[in-house]
């Protein structure tokens, strides 16, 4: 047996060393490499082979790797980073319908009941018109199932805050989604009622309260409809640099993996579970139903759950334990209590599937963690990855014990776009990015909006709500590329310019380590690299 197994290490040297002498199938040459790999964090070029990374080097060393048959590119000094991997994203379907157009993301009421107006005496009667606002109208307690009612009583109108917390339709609308004036809260949401005896339904709901009605909405879209969006977004993605996302959608679980298997997308996705509720409990089939676990190189992968935990500062639902500095008397609210925050930390481990959870206040994310510590000993949740999504409210005497606890914060930094609101809202020390690197705290970045990596670098290297906080663009991309994966237990397959690793790889158009801020956003990729597939070329390379 000792013999056998000498010999079969014998083989498999030999073969390894003979697999190392082939050439290169791709080598770029001439760059700037930003490897995120602290062993080596520049480089001037690197080789593929097959669909991993072979070789990083100088442009002398790498060349010298370079075959007959191997395709040579000189990036001429062009830089040159892992690809981006959106951690935090949405995908959304919506049914067939009109989707108002606004001069801005907060159209006043006024504007948004002219447009409403114009756009039902253009549209058959019967069409969804659908719109996308702001807290402007979301808060405006006037804007309701009666008003909506007074202006466009013959179709159907759902109007929709666009960061996701806050519905309102009229009669119509609610007629079509299943919700009956009648209707019980789900747990961790709720419908608004009159004052009248009896009360009904004013046509204004949040948190859990959407989901079911989200699902009836895209219960309507085709597959071939929800297909052509899906590759849509590769393209987007693909020209952007970006090689991975990890995205919740509101299509039934199931369905959504079949959909990205049928696409075959370029790009990788992990499709991450959103579920609805019931009155009377959270709905884990989906989860309890998971895929098996996918090949390491896999283009989807299905795991994890995710529950939102409160709402958003910009509609006052983030939980705080201070109250809003611009509503004394109030400090937002937890969609669930912590006993169910404790039952779901319980759940992850039992279902053996990484916890997400949406926490954008102090309090919910001081839920959670408390929940944490009371599961176990805290050094077994490192090894569980824990996310707190956002994790705006992960601050102060918060942040060691997040330390401790192994939590990774997804934060996007988009979020930080509007300083004036927030100062309103909240104290100064909300929105940490710098001082969780700082403590050590694993930080990942996604753009829950605008694709867009190259914005989010640029907000995270500002932070102009809380300008302390601010990354160097180095550690804005470190978390974009490698944090991302890390938080998706890929850190060993992809994020880092490295050998061994996926050759997903970007050419970018301009120094994004130089430029001026502003010139930021202006970034594309000239070439897109996937697994050592070529899945965008801007065709300057030669």
């Amino acid at each position: 047996m000792k013999k056998l197994l000498v010999a079969a290490w014998s083989l498999w040297m030999i073969s390894t060393g003979a697999r190392a002498q082939q050439p290169a199938d791709i080598v770029l040459l001439n760059g700037k490499i930003f490897t995120a790999d602290p062993a080596q964090p520049t480089a001037q070029a690197l080789a593929i082979r097959g669909e991993r990374i072979v070789a990083v080097g100088t442009t002398a060393e790498i060349t010298k790797l370079a075959g007959p048959k191997t395709r040579r590119l000189d990036v001429q000094g062009r830089t040159i980073t892992p690809g981006f991997n959106d951690a935090h994203n949405h995908f959304s379907a919506d049914a067939p319908g009109v989707h108002l157009a606004f001069k801005t993301m907060e159209p006043s009421w006024e504007e948004t009941a002219q447009t409403l107006t114009a756009a039902a005496a253009k549209a058959p009667a019967g069409t969804w018109l659908f719109g996308t606002v702001g807290a402007q109208v979301v808060l405006n307690e006037q804007v309701n199932r009666v008003a909506l009612d007074q202006l466009v009583p013959r179709h159907p109108v759902l109007l929709r805050a666009y960061y996701g917390h806050g519905f309102i339709a009229n009669t119509l609308a609610l007629q079509k989604l299943n919700i009956q004036d009648q209707q019980p809260d789900p747990l961790g949401g709720y419908f608004e009622h009159t004052a009248t005896t009896p009360p009904q339904l004013n046509g204004r709901f949040w948190e859990y309260a959407q989901w079911q009605p989200s699902r009836t909405l895209t219960a309507q879209v085709s597959d071939a409809a929800a297909l052509t969006e899906l590759r849509q977004l590769s393209d987007e993605a693909v020209r952007l640099g970006i090689t991975s996302m990890q995205l919740f959608s509101q299509l039934p679980f199931e369905r959504f993996v079949r959909l990205l298997e049928q696409a075959q997308l370029p790009i990788r996705v992990r499709a991450i579970p959103f579920s609805p509720t019931t009155p009377q409990q959270r709905d884990l089939s989906e989860v309890r139903q998971m895929p098996k676990p996918a090949a390491a190189n896999a283009k989807v992968k299905a795991s994890g759950m995710k529950w939102v935990l409160d709402g958003t500062p910009y509609e006052r639902g983030a939980a705080l334990r201070q109250p809003y500095l611009d509503r004394p008397d109030w400090k937002g609210r937890l969609n669930f209590t912590e006993a169910e925050v404790a039952r779901m930390v319980q759940e992850s481990v039992e279902l053996k599937q990484q916890l997400l959870v949406h926490c954008a206040g102090d309090r919910s994310a001081e839920v959670v963690l408390q929940a944490l510590e009371n599961n176990g000993p805290a050094a077994s949740w490192p090894a569980r990855r824990m996310r707190i999504e956002h994790g705006d409210g992960v601050v102060a005497d918060l942040v060691p014990r997040a330390k401790k606890l192994g939590v990774v914060v997804v934060q996007n930094p988009m979020h930080f776009a509007e300083p004036q609101l927030f100062r309103q809202r909240w104290s100064p020390g909300m929105q940490p990015l710098g001082s969780l690197l700082a403590a050590g705290v694993p930080v990942a970045l996604g753009s829950d909006g605008p694709l867009n990596p190259f914005l989010n670098i640029m907000m995270a290297s500002l932070t102009p709500a809380n300008p302390k906080e601010a990354i160097t663009r180095e550690q804005a991309v470190q978390a974009y590329t490698y944090g991302s994966a890390f938080a998706e237990f890929a850190e060993k397959d992809k994020g880092r310019i490295a050998v061994g690793q996926l050759a997903d790889v970007v050419v970018l158009s301009q120094d994004i380590f130089a430029v001026p801020p502003p010139e930021l956003p202006k970034t594309a990729s000239l070439l897109t690299l996937i697994g050592g597939q070529v899945a965008y070329d801007a065709k300057v390379l030669k």
